[in-house]
């Protein structure tokens, strides 16, 4: 079952399908090139994988997919 720890050591579970912990996000300047009747498989691809702990709230942008290792950002704690 696929899992990453997060720096709080928290195991975030990535197996479920639909995974709670994914999200999904695409660019404005990368949906533009989409147009007419598209290819739901096509967008998917397209876009960047974040993965969110369910405790601290950090999140894991794999910007270039899973082969690399995620920007983790985390909330400012002023906000």
């Amino acid at each position: 079952m696929p899992k990453i720890l997060c720096k709080c050591d928290e195991i975030i579970n990535l197996g479920d399908i639909p995974s709670p912990n994914i999200l999904k996000v695409i660019s404005d300047e990368e949906y533009d090139n989409f147009s007419g009747l598209i290819d739901s498989e096509d967008l998917y691809m397209q876009m960047k994988i974040i993965v969110k702990c369910p405790n601290c709230e950090r999140l894991h942008i794999f910007w270039n997919g899973f082969d690399s290792a995620p920007v983790i950002y985390l909330i400012d704690s002023d906000s």
